[in-house]
């Protein structure tokens, strides 16, 4: 409902607990001069508010997380139609971020989709729908591949019907040029053109029609106006003057090059997806499930956790899930990149989309459908291809006043034209600026390029979150690394245990309960090396404190099992005989009870295989190498002298290897950031770039802007290759792209180009820009990857 100046919105609210959240939330809105009244309903989670129409609903959602709480958003993808160039994304988006409760609209040109996140109480999908209809930009209902073939061959049809009707005209054109004159009556080249320019040219009229009314402007406004003033100047001539000389081959000839130019375009642009929807179809849409002790076929779509699904040699497994019996090799390439098979028996965990390649195998469903890791991989790339990096956003403006500039121009190469000339040559000269303007081509040069390399990346294992992080993978001359789980395989091992004279007897059992409560790699390698302890209840309190251990009740007891770290911050101090009683170059666990040192356990982790290879690869390239650990200092310094690291520093909180990574940015410039834990997500969101390990927690993955789907280090430098390769390739791109219209535009204006050739060139150029991305598929990883320096 909405008044003369007011709005009345009722928006769902999420994080309400108590009568305080209510007070707190309204307290906080009604700070603003915008919002006139503000009532929330905790039984209903929900805020009923009167704000002035000015206010936004992005406005709106940022003050209620300001007060600690949240709107929830809907996102939506929708294919669009008529999506022609960088004008036509941006007027999309502006016009939708104008509709309340939209929070963000992102279109990407190269698949003609729109990602929209908005407030489903204040905006709908019909209203959503409905505007885009208005702005000749309607939704697609079904997918390309589902659509009717009369549909999918439409602009198959209309360049067969253009190239065959103009074909008259421009052999009549070239024998002109060859001193062969050939007549072709005006009445003929009449009836030859016009069902080109109101048939086949029918689309940019529509497009021109529609950006007219929202006062823009786009590739089709250049093509109407350039062709229409071609196609009525002839027909005066022709009906008001004896003039000889028409120019209905201009009109007919640009529009079919620019049909053809589309046509190849887009099977170009749809070629750039083929990585992500080789993913989609590894997925099998129908499993084999057991029912009552037989085997049914059920569509994957039906199946819930706990069911047992067969999986016969050769085909795709269709669910993630946990092999109950059987054992086979696994292909899971085309999830992780690991070209070797793998071989899986009872109790290993299986993901749809790999194959299986040997044995039977039966499987127990453990996910959810629409939480499968490959869905999981399909929706992250789709959401990195749909983002936009700095530098789109800073040829976004350019290609917003391209358009008027270009428009512009063509206006004073005719007022030019016709002073020095004549009207004649005025017009011809203007229609070919029109004509060889290339918006498509810029709007394409980055978007082809990143669907390209995101779906080669995702190809060869390493997922592309953040884009702009991708491309400081070049830049960045430091590179710092986590030590447990990163540069070590994660799998430490208690190598001794140190008991001390006061120990109590039933120490071991008791610890090893409070471990079993966490699956921090040091607590499992400690509850692995007391197997033989009996363990009682679980214990009443454990407290995880970050990067330095446990606190735990237990059987009233008071526990402390971490490092010294913990020890002194609780007031414990070692002193030097059980200190130096210990390997100082192990990782230290110390155990107290009830304030009493009562063990240590020694644990050490193997370096991983490729690590070694890695350092050295990149220390090759000129880049300094980093170790940030929140082990002990001799440890950190062991395994860094081990690996070949630059430099260690040992004994670090999650706040510090934060810090750390800030203070290294502002001395040496861009820095990566590599780990795997939960205590790396403070330094991996500090870092210019960040990676995680496949193997690492779901925080630090979060955290990460690149993740490596499999453990594998190596993985770090294929992504630099990548980034290389697509950031050379969107200079490529963008030089061409300016490149036809830097040079082009002003041959045409001083009348040096016949619009025929302004219009090839046109066509050509989006064509050749799309064409180029599209080299980015043919890449394919080196066997021993080397880092460029």
């Amino acid at each position: 409902m909405t008044t003369d100046s007011m709005n009345h919105w009722i928006v769902p609210i999420s994080g309400l607990s108590c009568a305080s959240c209510v007070n707190r939330l309204e307290k906080v809105l009604s700070k603003h001069p915008e919002v006139h009244q503000a009532k929330v309903n905790l039984a209903l989670e929900s805020l009923d508010i009167e704000l002035t129409s000015t206010a936004s609903g992005a406005q709106l959602r940022e003050w209620v997380q300001d007060a600690g709480f949240d709107v929830p958003v809907s996102t939506e993808m929708y294919e669009l139609e008529n999506v022609h160039c960088a004008a036509c994304v941006n007027k999309i988006e502006k016009q939708l971020g104008k509709l309340p409760g939209v929070q963000r609209a992102q279109v990407n040109l190269v698949k003609s989709q729109l990602q929209i996140e908005y407030v489903a109480a204040l905006t709908s999908d019909q209203t959503i729908r409905q505007r885009l209809a208005a702005l000749n930009y309607p939704v697609k209902d079904a997918p390309v591949e589902t659509a009717t073939a009369p549909q999918a061959n439409r602009p198959l049809l209309h360049f067969w019907v253009g190239a065959v009707l103009s074909l008259p005209l421009v052999l009549a054109m070239i024998f002109d040029w060859l001193g062969i004159p050939v007549g072709v009556p005006h009445a003929v080249q009449w009836l030859l053109a016009t069902p080109i320019q109101f048939w086949v040219g029918a689309r940019f009229y529509r497009g021109a029609w529609a950006n007219l009314k929202h006062a823009s402007a786009n590739m089709d406004t250049l093509v109407v106006l350039g062709t229409s003033a071609a196609y009525f100047y002839s027909l005066y001539l022709w009906l008001f003057t004896s003039s000889s000389h028409l120019y209905f081959e201009a009109s007919a000839v640009v529009i079919t090059l620019v049909v053809l130019g589309k046509l190849l375009e887009h099977r170009a642009k749809n070629r750039t997806g083929d990585a992500i929807r080789a993913l989609m179809d590894l997925q099998p849409v129908r499993a084999s499930v057991w029912r009552d002790g037989e085997l049914v076929e059920m569509a994957v779509a039906d199946l819930h956790i706990g069911d047992e699904i067969q999986i016969q040699p050769g085909a795709n497994v269709p669910a993630d899930g946990v092999i109950i019996s059987g054992e086979s090799d696994l292909n899971e390439a085309m999830l992780t990149g690991e070209s070797r098979a793998v071989f899986k028996r009872s109790d290993d965990t299986v993901m749809a989309g790999t194959r299986n390649e040997t044995g039977s195998l039966r499987v127990r469903m453990t996910t959810d459908p629409q939480q499968f890791r490959i869905r999981q991989i399909i929706q992250l790339v789709e959401s990195a291809q749909m983002n936009k990096p700095e530098v789109q956003k800073q040829v976004d403006v350019v290609a917003y006043y391209f358009v008027p500039a270009v428009m512009l121009v063509a206006l004073l190469a005719f007022v030019l034209q016709w002073w020095l000339n004549d009207f004649g040559s005025a017009l011809i000269a203007a229609v070919s600026v029109l004509v060889i303007a290339c918006p498509c081509a810029l709007g394409l040069a980055i978007p082809t390029a990143i669907i390209a390399a995101t779906g080669v990346a995702a190809r060869h294992g390493v997922l592309v979150r953040n884009l702009d992080q991708l491309q400081q993978l070049v830049s960045a001359k430091t590179f710092v690394f986590d030590k447990t789980g990163t540069l070590t395989e994660g799998e430490p091992k208690v190598v001794k245990i140190h008991e001390f004279a006061e120990s109590p007897a039933d120490w071991r059992g008791q610890v090893k309960s409070i471990q079993q409560q966490s699956q921090h790699p040091l607590a499992r390698a400690m509850v692995e090396s007391l197997t033989d302890c009996s363990t009682g209840p679980a214990p009443e309190k454990v407290t995880n404190v970050a990067g330095k251990g446990v606190v735990a009740e237990y059987a009233g007891k008071q526990f402390l099992l971490g490092n010294e770290a913990l020890l002194e911050a609780n007031g414990i101090g070692i002193d030097e005989a059980h200190k130096l009683s210990v390997d100082q170059e192990a990782t230290q666990v110390w155990v107290v009870m009830d304030n009493r040192l009562t063990a240590c356990f020694e644990l050490e982790d193997e370096p991983r295989e490729d690590a070694r290879q890695v350092i050295a690869q990149l220390k090759r390239a000129g880049i300094t190498t980093w170790m940030l650990s929140g082990d002990h200092r001799q440890a950190a310094e062991k395994a860094a002298a081990a690996l070949g690291l630059d430099e260690v520093a040992g004994g670090l909180q999650p706040d510090h290897k934060h810090e750390m990574v800030s203070k290294l940015r502002q001395k040496h410039g861009p820095v990566v950031m590599v780990g795997d834990g939960i205590n790396d997500a403070p330094a991996l969101a500090a870092a210019d770039a960040s990676i995680a390990m496949g193997s690492g927690t779901d925080i630090a993955k979060d955290s990460a802007g690149i993740v490596l789907m499999r453990s594998d280090l190596t993985l770090i430098l294929v992504a630099m290759d990548i980034a290389r390769l697509t950031r050379r390739k969107i200079s490529q791109n963008l030089f061409w792209a300016f490149f036809y219209n830097v040079v082009g535009i002003p041959l045409a204006a001083f009348g040096l180009l016949s619009p025929v050739i302004a219009g090839a060139a046109m066509a050509f150029s989006s064509v050749s820009v799309v064409t180029s991305s599209l080299m980015l598929l043919r890449w394919r990883a080196k066997t021993k990857p080397e880092v460029q320096s």
